[in-house]
């Protein structure tokens, strides 16, 4: 088949065009087993369009195709962002419902429930068509029955980690904070230290370590969750602490590493918002769009000045503040030296000792994120984040 024709499918699935498709398939049926350049397939990418996942399957689509990037079935993607009637679609189809084997080693429930708000209604359907929770789903759902029952059911439970992108976390882990990366989840309001305290009397093993070699008492500390931090450590959590270091008249870095500063702004409408930008001189510097098809981030820039968008109220991590992200050619040596403060601190707090100097709470440890750069990110007293970041290049120029 011709790359053009290719293309004018892929591109008529994204929209939902169903009278194109139909034009599309009678002439090359053999569209419905194609790949994007991504090495996704039709029914992946049209999962927000019920009526084009239905014309897909009729035209022999496989509903239990995996894609390329996440090893994920388009039941997942539909899980995640699509219609609750493309889920029915797929399942109608034959897809199954426990799409196990994803690249997150969620199944599709996870992906109903971890990523962001947890859709119930998606979560019923499957749990209805033979779908099983986990560990994992049941404390994002914030239903400690449904924990309770999912460790008594399965003496595993306890012992399933999410992916080396998740840093292999543990349920522990991921009740006090989310993985840095893609996995978040919006439970964590409170009410979910019953649930840690639950995991802790089901006999969740206090100090494993994660793929960084953090216990979940580490990371509470990291992130200046000090109820957290309480509950773990009178289970009889223990974490390494370095000893509190009287606080620098300066920055570790403030010799010459840092590369650059630009702000991160959440809009309500990112393309109003470029348009404005770009009628004042701005120059549009890359944009970046949801599997839903709309922008969840765009930078644009002014001679040396850089502005980044992102949805308000949307699923990216950062979208109810403002955050700052700072480029550094020495973003280890600021890591460790702020990370052992943190810790030292935090410590301190633990042992009611006082402690000099305020805490640095984390946002995200040091990792790699899936578009091109190591960072980690701090908040101040005002609730402003700054990320730190380097290119994977080590570019830093």
């Amino acid at each position: 088949m011709s790359s053009e024709l290719a293309g004018a499918f892929f591109e008529a699935c994204d929209r939902g065009e169903v009278d194109a498709l139909r034009d599309l398939l009678d002439r090359e049926p053999g569209l419905t087993h194609a790949r994007d350049p991504q090495g996704a397939t039709g029914l992946h990418v049209a999962v927000r369009h019920p009526e084009a996942v239905r014309l897909l399957i009729e035209r022999g689509a496989d509903p239990n195709a995996r894609d390329v990037g996440d090893h994920a079935l388009p039941l997942h993607f539909a899980v995640g962002h699509g219609p609750l009637d493309s889920v029915r679609a797929l399942l109608d189809g034959g897809s199954d419902p426990r799409g196990p084997d994803d690249l997150h080693r969620l199944d599709a429930i996870g992906w109903a429930a971890c990523f962001d708000d947890a859709r119930r209604d998606v979560i019923d359907l499957l749990v209805e068509r033979g779908a099983r929770h986990h560990v994992f789903s049941a404390i994002a759902l914030g239903d400690p029955d449904l924990v309770r029952r999912v460790v008594e059911e399965d003496p595993e439970a306890l012992a399933r980690r999410l992916s080396p992108f998740e840093q292999e976390q543990t349920a522990l882990h991921y009740v006090v904070a989310p993985p840095d990366g893609l996995v978040g989840g919006r439970f964590r309001t409170g009410e979910h230290y019953a649930t840690l305290a639950l995991l802790i009397e089901l006999g969740a093993e206090l100090d494993a370590r994660d793929a960084d070699g953090r216990t979940p008492l580490e990371i509470a500390m990291l992130h200046g969750d000090r109820e957290a931090a309480r509950i773990l450590h009178e289970a009889g959590a223990t974490a390494s602490v370095p000893a509190v270091e009287p606080s620098p008249e300066r920055a570790p870095d403030s010799t010459g590493g840092i590369r650059g500063l630009a702000p991160m702004l959440a809009v309500p409408d990112i393309e109003r918002t470029l348009a404005w930008y770009r009628s004042v001189g701005f120059e549009l510097d890359g944009t970046h769009a949801g599997a839903d098809g709309r922008l969840d981030w765009a930078s644009v820039s002014f001679g040396p000045a850089r502005i980044m968008f992102v949805p308000a109220g949307g699923a990216w991590r950062d979208a109810d503040r403002l955050t700052l992200w700072i480029r550094t050619d020495r973003l280890d040596e600021l890591h460790a030296t702020l990370r052992r403060r943190q810790l030292a601190r935090a410590g301190a707090a633990l042992r009611g000792e006082a402690a000099d100097g305020p805490e640095i709470p984390f946002t995200r440890d040091l990792h790699s994120a899936f578009y091109g750069q190591r960072e980690f990110g701090i908040l101040d007293p005002d609730g402003v984040e700054l990320n730190f970041y380097q290119p994977i290049d080590g570019d830093g120029s």
